[in-house]
């Protein structure tokens, strides 16, 4: 794991070798543990200013109130605005690389690479959208969705030698 997350930084801006199954999906999977600690972090941070618009709520209605709580979300302040951007750099940061690790993988899988591009496009606009919250973007959602989804699935793939390669000709250093 630790391996293919060192050459995944590594191999950070390279579209042309392959990737392997695992070394895809272990760095999927440390990604995802980042990401679960740092929205966990997010949501901890929220806990305190929720629960100070939940004192109030007898002197809110309902709808007052749910909006309140919604707002803490979309337009966050103080600490819970630091622990959104950490989160939002994070994932700029690793875009490139998850771009580029995508585009090995799905060669690596026979499927054309430019749909890492989409795939990264899809990405980028979800963080962009998480600070100016565009009603078009927005609606695109479950389109970014689908592309991941399918991105992933295509990443599922095994690998397809071409012809004039043997078993053993790529090196998954």
């Amino acid at each position: 794991m630790i391996k293919a997350y060192i050459k995944y930084w590594k191999k950070s801006v390279d579209f042309q070798s392959y990737s392997s199954r695992s070394d895809y999906w272990w760095v999927f999977l440390v990604n995802a543990i980042i990401f679960a600690i740092l929205n966990g972090i997010r949501f901890f941070t929220m806990i305190p200013q929720v629960s100070e618009v939940l004192g109030k709520s007898s002197s809110l209605s309902q709808n007052e109130m749910r909006q309140k709580v919604l707002d803490l979300s979309l337009k966050p302040t103080g600490s819970l605005f630091a622990v959104s951007v950490i989160i939002a750099i994070v994932g700029l940061l690793v875009l490139i690389p998850n771009i580029s690790l995508t585009a090995r993988r799905l060669s690596d899988a026979g499927m054309p690479w430019w749909i890492a591009i989409i795939f990264g496009l899809s990405a980028f606009i979800v963080v962009i959208n998480s600070f100016i919250h565009n009603s078009f973007l927005g609606n695109l959602g479950l389109l970014f969705n689908i592309i991941t989804l399918i991105t992933y699935i295509l990443c599922i793939f095994p690998t397809k030698y071409k012809e004039d390669e043997e078993d053993d000709s790529r090196i998954y250093e």
